[in-house]
């Protein structure tokens, strides 16, 4: 196997845009998985009182608008789009790429597995492995015949929705009302032994059947999208695509806007009134996709910015914030879970919304300052180095040359 394949892409040759839009969905998933560190989620599930603080009623609505589910449509995309290059990269040089691709998602699926048990069992990278090893047969087919396998993707997610639907433990309100208080308990009070054990339960009875509903759907449509859209050039060569991006940012854009903004509760009241069944599956389905939606329009936006040189020195700040991506997120849990954990600052389900919100604003500005500070002396981020060593059977260079501090 010849090695120089598998090395990272140099710091020039990358792709800034996808690394900018890499960065900011990190902003996404942080704003969103703080609000189940801090307990805030599952309380409000369930209909409990949950600290706001001034202001906080209005972020929230915000973020639910803005951001939920969006971050992880966006990385999705980015993922896809990510085994796309590798397959290329791959085919270019006529090497092989399936068993390179097995080790690298079974690296990805250990890191996410240490995250779930020892951090977070809200872990993403266990499902983007899984998801990653079921999309490698769709990456040689032609754009047009792998948006043919979106519809698979929705009737295999209804039928693993119907059979998963049993495993869950209670109706949803007490389920959360549950969870909320043993996460008190555990989460907020216990040590760190007391918090793995019912994380573990956590995982395998709840979390666990929960994801396997939802993550195929939602994650793997994306996944689908982002080899398109490489396959197309969107993001290789916005310039070229400009037409295709403005039109899928002003059909995106208002479209999930108007789904995050139409309550969820009260559309599917209506619909459940509809007279024929496979009437209102379709179109709560069609409701439920439309929110995510607005993960395209960002995606489009960015690169349209990208193209003004104005915009991309600005939007370049969180490029290297997408460069060292795993290791941020990690970095995101390991501080979530010493500001709420009992055996850190405790602050579960104390914590106001309003202090949660503006916080992770500043942690993530945070990160970016910091991954600019780290690449100017390091090649990758810790993780990533360790990720690439594994995968890659060898030990990249992980320190910037003595006279590249950029």
């Amino acid at each position: 196997m010849n090695s120089e394949l598998y090395l990272p892409v140099p710091g020039k040759e990358r792709l800034g845009q996808v690394d900018v839009i890499r960065g900011l969905a990190l902003l996404g998933v942080l704003l969103i998985n703080i609000d189940v560190f801090s307990g805030a989620f599952w309380a409000m599930e369930a209909g409990l009182k949950y600290p706001m603080g001034w202001g906080g009623q209005v972020l929230a609505w915000l973020r639910h608008v803005l951001v939920e589910d969006k971050a992880v449509s966006l990385f999705s995309i980015l993922f896809g789009a990510g085994l796309m290059i590798q397959f290329d990269r791959s085919r270019g040089r006529n090497q092989p790429f399936t068993a390179f691709a097995l080790r690298r998602m079974g690296v990805l699926a250990g890191l996410g597995l240490a995250h779930s048990f020892l951090l977070w069992n809200g872990d993403i990278l266990i499902d983007y492995a899984l998801l990653g090893l079921w999309m490698l047969p769709f990456l040689r087919f032609r754009p047009s015949r792998v948006l043919w396998t979106i519809p698979l993707l929705i009737v295999l997610s209804l039928l693993i929705s119907v059979a998963v639907e049993p495993l869950l433990v209670g109706e949803p309100g007490q389920r959360a009302g549950w969870l909320y208080d043993q996460g008190l308990r555990h989460y907020g009070q216990g040590s760190w032994l007391e918090a793995l054990k019912f994380r573990g339960w956590e995982m395998v009875h709840v979390l666990g059947p929960l994801r396997l509903q939802n993550r195929l759907f939602f994650c793997g449509i994306f996944f689908i999208l982002g080899i398109y859209f490489w396959k197309r050039g969107f993001f290789a060569r916005p310039e070229e695509h400009r037409r295709q991006l403005r039109r899928l940012f002003f059909i995106c854009a208002p479209l999930g806007l108007a789904a995050n903004l139409i309550p969820q509760d009260w559309f599917f009241g209506i619909m459940n009134r509809l007279p024929v069944r496979p009437v209102r599956v379709i179109i709560k389905m069609a409701f439920a996709m439309s929110g995510p939606a607005l993960a395209l329009a960002y995606m489009a936006g960015l690169l349209l910015l990208w193209r003004s040189p104005s915009w991309a020195k600005r939007l370049a700040f969180f490029a290297p914030l997408g460069r060292m991506a795993l290791t941020q997120y990690l970095l995101q849990s390991v501080v979530c879970s010493l500001v709420f954990y009992g055996f850190g600052l405790g602050l579960y389900g104390r914590l106001p919304m309003n202090v949660c919100i503006m916080g992770a604003i500043a942690f993530f500005l945070g990160q970016a300052w910091l991954s600019r500070l780290w690449l100017r002396s390091y090649r990758m981020g810790p993780v990533e180095w360790l990720w690439r060593s594994i995968s890659y059977r060898q030990r990249p260079p992980f320190r910037q040359p003595g006279g590249d501090r950029g």
